[in-house]
């Protein structure tokens, strides 16, 4: 199998009125994680209402990469 030099991730984030904080971070290549990622941001949304939520997409170097 191939090494990627990245790992591609999706970012659950929330502002509690002093900006974008991470909450919860999901491995993009992951079906069952990308499954996780809609629940839990359905439920931030409905838990915390007077709170901003969104979804990012993130990529960082592979510590596992070698050339």
């Amino acid at each position: 199998m191939k090494q990627r030099k990245y790992i591609y991730l999706s970012v659950i984030q929330g502002n509690y009125g002093y900006g974008w904080d991470d909450l919860c971070q999901y491995d993009r290549n992951n079906p069952d994680e990308m499954k996780e990622l809609k629940q839990d941001y359905r439920a931030y949304r409905e838990n915390e209402r007077e709170y901003c939520h969104r979804i990012i997409h993130r990529r960082e170097p592979n510590p596992r990469y070698n050339n």
